[in-house]
C-alpha cells in the first residue's frame, strides 16, 4: 500500500507540474488550433457541416460557422428557387473569409448589394481552408453542380499552381487532376486524428524549438541563387523551376475539368484570382524581399507573375477573366487591405473585391422592377462611416482590473479605501498590458525567423532568471517534495505544489522589480 501511494504521489506532482507547463503555454499561444475541417475520402478535407469555430489574433475576432452542408452561407436547398439567379464562389480561405465576419465578407456584402436593388441573386460561399484548385474543382463535380449555378467564379490564389501538383498538403492527401482535364485516379488514405505532440501546447513548443535548431525542411523548400525558400513560392519566380511544368500542367487540366462540367450545365465559368498584398503594396513587397526572398536578387521574382499565369491560363482556354488589382490598387490609397500577421482580407479588402464584382458581373443579373443599377456604395456604409470597434484587449483589461480590484479591496479594506485600491490594481494591469502588446507588436515587425528566436528566447529567459533568483531554495523544495512523496501523502500533494508555487513566486517579486508587477497582480 505504501509503495501505491508513493506512486500516486510522484504521478500527482508530475501532473501538475506538466499541467502548470502546458496552461502556460497555452496562454502564450502555443496552444492548438480548432479545426473547421475533417477527413473527407474524396477531397482529402471539407468542412465540418454545422460547425462553429472562434478566431481570435491580436489582429481579429471571428466566428465561422457552417450549414448543414458544409457551406459558410445560409441554409440552401439543392432546388433552386424560380427566377432565381444562383452564383457559386470557389476558392480556399480568401473566399471561407477566414479573416472577416460574414457581414464584411465580399460574397455577402455582394449578394446583399444585388438584393437591395431588388434582384433575386444568391452568392454562394463554397470556400474551404487550404483548398488548391483542383480540389476546388473535384468538389464542384461531386457537390457543387447539384446546386445548378448559373454562374461559377473560381478564385485562385498563388500557391495554389504549386498545390495542383502535390499529392498532399500537410498531412493530408489530395486530388489531382491530369493536364487533359480527367481526375487522376487515387485513393485517398485518412492519415488519422493529428500526433498527441500537435494536441498538446508543450509538443508544439519543443516541435518550435526544435524546429529553430535544425532550420526548413529541405523537402519543402528548394534553392534558388543560394538562398532556402519555401516551394510554394516557386510561381513568383520569373525563370521558371523544372517541378513546376507539371503543376502548371495540372493547374490547366484542373480548369479543363471545370470548364467541361460548366459548359454541361450552360452555367457562366469566371476566373477571378486573388492577388497577393504585395501585388498591390510596394511596401509589402519591400518587406516579403527583405523577409523571405533576402538573398534573391529583386528582378528575378514578381508578385504578379502568379495572376499574369491564372489569367493567360483561363484565356487559353476562352474563359472569362476578372483582374481584381486595378480595383484593389484604387481601394488601397485610402485602406489597409490585407492583415499584417494573417495576410488575408481586412474587411476592407473584402469590401474592395465586392466592389471590383459589383462592377464586373452587376449587367448579368438583371433588376426585377427594371431600374438602372446603383453603385456597391449606395447600398451599405463605406468602412470610414462606420463606428470603430473597441480593441479586442480593452474589455480583458477593463474586467480583470474591476475584479481584481474588488478582491484586494475587500481584502485590505481596513488599511485600504476602496477607489486607491482600485486604481493600484489598475495601474499594475495597465504596465502589464502595455509590455505584452507593445512587445506582440514588436514581434509583428521582425521577421518570421527573428520573431520565434525572439519570443523563444524571452520564454527560457524568463524560465531561467526565476529559477536564478529562487537558486539554493530549489535544494529545500526538493526536500520537502521528496519528504511527502516518501510518506505517500500524495493527496496533499496539490495543496503543497500550489503553497511552494506561491512562496516562490513572492520572494522572486520581492527580490526583483523586473518582475514583481506581474506576479503581484496575481494576489
Amino acid at each position: 500500500m505504501r509503495v501505491i501511494n508513493v506512486l500516486l504521489s510522484v504521478i500527482v506532482s508530475l501532473a501538475i507540474g506538466f499541467g502548470a507547463l502546458e496552461g502556460g503555454l497555452r496562454l502564450l499561444g502555443f496552444g492548438p488550433t480548432v479545426s473547421l475541417t475533417r477527413f473527407d475520402a474524396e477531397l482529402g478535407w471539407s468542412k465540418r457541416p454545422d460547425a462553429r469555430v472562434e478566431r481570435s489574433t491580436s489582429e481579429l475576432d471571428i466566428t465561422i460557422e457552417t450549414s448543414s452542408l458544409g457551406l459558410r452561407d445560409d441554409e440552401l436547398s439543392p432546388q433552386k428557387p424560380q427566377g432565381e439567379q444562383r452564383v457559386l464562389c470557389l476558392g480556399d480561405s480568401f473566399v471561407l473569409g477566414y479573416t472577416v465576419d460574414r457581414h464584411d465578407h465580399f460574397v455577402d456584402l455582394l449578394e446583399s448589394a444585388w438584393r437591395a436593388e431588388s434582384r433575386r441573386a444568391q452568392v454562394i460561399n463554397a470556400g474551404t481552408e487550404g483548398w488548391s484548385t483542383d480540389q476546388e474543382v473535384a468538389w464542384f463535380l461531386s457537390h457543387g453542380a447539384a446546386l445548378a449555378p448559373d454562374k461559377v467564379i473560381l478564385f485562385p490564389f498563388e500557391n495554389d499552381i504549386y498545390y495542383c501538383g502535390q499529392e498532399r498538403y500537410t498531412r493530408y492527401p489530395k486530388p489531382r487532376f491530369n493536364p487533359d482535364g480527367s481526375l487522376e485516379e487515387r485513393a485517398l488514405l485518412d492519415p488519422g486524428p493529428a500526433p498527441l505532440s500537435r494536441r498538446l501546447a508543450t509538443g508544439r513548443f519543443l516541435n518550435h524549438l526544435q524546429t529553430l535548431a535544425q532550420g526548413v525542411a529541405l523537402t519543402d523548400h528548394f534553392e534558388v541563387d543560394g538562398e532556402m525558400i519555401p516551394r510554394e513560392f516557386a510561381p513568383l519566380l520569373r525563370e521558371r523551376p523544372e517541378f513546376m511544368a507539371d503543376a502548371e500542367a495540372r493547374f490547366r487540366g484542373a480548369l479543363k475539368a471545370l470548364k467541361a462540367r460548366c459548359g454541361e450545365l450552360n452555367a457562366e465559368l469566371i476566373v477571378c484570382p486573388i492577388p497577393s498584398e504585395s501585388a498591390i503594396d510596394p511596401e509589402e513587397r519591400a518587406r516579403f524581399q527583405a523577409n523571405s526572398f533576402s538573398g534573391i536578387d529583386p528582378e528575378a521574382w514578381s508578385p504578379d507573375r502568379p495572376v499574369d499565369f491564372i489569367l493567360s491560363a483561363a484565356q487559353e482556354l476562352e474563359i472569362r477573366t476578372i483582374d481584381p488589382r486595378p480595383g484593389l490598387l484604387r481601394s488601397q490609397e485610402s485602406a489597409k487591405l490585407y492583415f499584417e500577421e494573417e495576410w488575408h482580407f481586412t474587411p476592407a479588402g473584402s469590401e474592395a473585391l465586392a466592389g471590383v464584382l459589383y462592377d464586373e458581373l452587376s449587367s448579368g443579373v438583371p433588376r426585377l422592377d427594371g431600374e438602372a443599377s446603383a453603385p456597391l456604395a449606395r447600398t451599405r456604409p463605406s468602412l470610414q462611416e462606420l463606428p470603430s470597434e473597441l480593441p479586442g484587449w480593452l474589455p480583458w483589461y477593463l474586467g480583470l482590473a474591476l475584479m481584481l480590484g474588488v478582491m484586494y479591496a475587500s481584502t485590505y479594506r481596513a488599511e485600504e479605501r476602496p477607489l486607491p485600491s482600485l486604481i493600484k490594481v489598475a495601474a499594475l494591469l495597465a504596465a502589464i498590458f502595455a509590455i505584452v502588446i507593445g512587445g506582440a507588436a514588436l514581434l509583428d515587425l521582425m521577421p518570421a525567423g527573428a520573431a520565434g528566436w525572439t519570443l523563444t528566447a524571452f520564454i527560457l529567459g524568463l524560465s531561467g532568471f526565476i529559477l536564478y533568483k529562487i537558486g539554493p531554495r530549489i535544494d529545500t523544495i526538493l526536500e520537502l517534495h521528496v519528504a511527502f512523496i516518501r510518506r505517500g501523502h500524495w493527496y496533499l500533494m496539490p495543496v503543497v505544489t500550489i503553497l511552494l508555487t506561491i512562496g516562490s513566486l513572492l520572494f522572486v517579486a520581492a527580490t526583483s522589480p523586473l518582475v514583481a508587477p506581474f506576479i503581484y497582480t496575481l494576489f
